[in-house]
């Protein structure tokens, strides 16, 4: 059996932000069919849950890049993969002494969610922000400091800043925490980059092994564009990534196809699931 898992930003989703109706109408009369698919994305669900309203999606699906494994049928999570306190410490004082304002993205026992900050500081942060409330994301909590509440669990912490000068704190934190870092560049603010930490579990790779044990799947064949996407490719059967991928993906993969805007991912299931 084939599990197929694509990315979304710059992959399954267009330049708009959008899954095209061309892609959404050929996914879901492949899902009818019986093809088995899923998505596996950066966003949290409650980010992703209306680009997603297009499809009829009857799987589990990776959410913030594996931090969560949520099944859309029981409208449950499967996995939650949180961040342990100390981490969480040791990431907040860092970016204290160093004059950085992370976001704090949290879960209380009762299931609400916050994202906690103390400003906007950049361009990037203020491009996220005002994309969060225009998408009328309630999530998002001004603080004056990153005390998070005893009872919050911690998904991840992440940091916009320009290009560089988080590159010395990506590889303090790949050295010092028992966390998987995720750093790359953000597409829709091009020249700030993202440092994200989750658990070491919080990967789109352990999520997907966790979901080709959980299926039964003998074979997973991924897409993507970016560089949280490496860790997929690197344990995908095949892997596809679209045009407008990063070139560190494309020499990863077992081929490439037409870009976002082209209904690259679809086109390709439609010809090559059949």
């Amino acid at each position: 059996m084939k599990l197929y898992i694509s990315d979304l930003d710059g992959t399954l989703l267009n330049s708009k932000r959008i899954i095209s109706k061309n892609s959404a109408a050929i996914i879901n009369d492949l899902i009818a069919s019986g093809m088995k698919f899923t998505v596996a994305t950066a966003r949290s669900y409650e980010a992703c849950h209306d680009v997603l309203r297009p499809l009829n999606l009857n799987l589990p699906m990776i959410l913030n890049n594996g931090v969560f494994v949520y099944d859309p049928v029981s409208g449950e999570n499967i996995v939650e993969n949180y961040l342990d306190r100390s981490s969480v410490k040791f990431i907040l004082d860092y970016y204290e002494s160093r004059h950085v304002y992370p976001f704090v993205s949290s879960v209380d026992s009762k299931g609400n969610k916050k994202i906690f900050y103390k400003g906007v500081f950049n361009r990037g942060q203020e491009i996220y922000t005002n994309f969060r409330r225009a998408s009328r994301d309630k999530r998002l909590t001004l603080v004056d400091n990153y005390s998070v509440p005893v009872d919050y669990n911690v998904i991840n912490i992440f940091a916009i800043e320009e290009k560089g000068r988080l590159d010395k704190t990506y590889q303090l934190f790949k050295s010092n925490l028992d966390a998987s870092c995720h750093y790359t560049e953000e597409i829709y603010s091009k020249g700030f980059f993202w440092l994200e930490v989750t658990n070491s579990r919080g990967n789109k790779s352990w999520a997907a092994e966790f979901l080709k044990k959980y299926l039964k799947i003998d074979k997973m064949i991924c897409f993507g564009d970016n560089l949280n996407d490496e860790s997929l490719f690197r344990i995908a059967d095949e892997k596809y990534a679209v045009k407008n991928a990063y070139k560190q993906l494309k020499d990863l993969a077992t081929d490439i196809i037409d870009s976002n805007n082209d209904d690259g991912v679809a086109r390709f299931l439609q010809f090559n699931t059949k």
